[in-house]
């Protein structure tokens, strides 16, 4: 298949993405803050992490990364564009499940509530266990070192850096609930 191919998939897929991302954004937007745990930090994460998504853009658009560029098989690039694609559903269901109480950073809302139904009821971090395939899935569809390495270290600095501090804030503001929660749910993967 010609490298367009793989880049209209690659670029189709993250404009659907993006779209659905503005929507659970804007939803969430009008549900006011409570409390914010610490802004700028948070704030440099989500741009890291970001810039981790976005970089396949310069990818797909232009040719200043080409020399990354890595032989991998067609089949594997196909089954990788299908779990990309499949992907996209875990994030609408996470998002979905969560509803008003999801932020791009670490604060409580008002009306803050734990959410422990549908996706969260096996899984607590779905959306990160949505990022960590995207940053895979989207290395290997546009068969690029670069994109696949940056990603991997940018969501993993994200990742590393905002889960410990996002589980001290949840049991800070719900307690021995959390912490039950926690015991029968699985953090990225479902417990079994």
């Amino acid at each position: 298949m010609d490298d367009i191919f793989w880049k209209a998939g690659y670029l189709s897929l993250f404009i659907i993405w993006f779209c659905i991302q503005v929507y659970y954004g804007k939803q969430s937007a009008v549900n006011k803050v409570k409390e914010k745990v610490r802004p700028g930090f948070e704030s440099f994460l989500v741009g890291l992490h970001f810039i981790g998504l976005t970089l396949p853009l310069l990818v797909v658009l232009t040719p200043f990364l080409d020399s990354f560029a890595i032989p991998l098989p067609e089949p594997v690039r196909f089954i990788f564009l299908i779990i990309f694609a499949l992907n996209i559903w875990l994030f609408v269901v996470a998002h979905r499940d969560l509803g008003m109480n999801w932020s791009a950073i670490l604060e409580i809302r008002e009306g803050h509530r734990r959410v422990t139904t549908g996706i969260y009821r096996h899984i607590r971090h779905p959306i990160y266990a949505h990022f960590w395939i995207w940053v895979i899935a989207q290395g290997i569809v546009l068969a690029n070192a670069l994109v696949l390495v940056f990603g991997i270290i940018a969501g993993g600095i994200l990742y590393f850096f905002r889960v410990p501090k996002e589980k001290e804030m949840l049991i800070a503001e719900f307690g021995d609930e959390y912490r039950n929660y926690m015991k029968v749910s699985g953090r990225v993967i479902p417990k079994f």
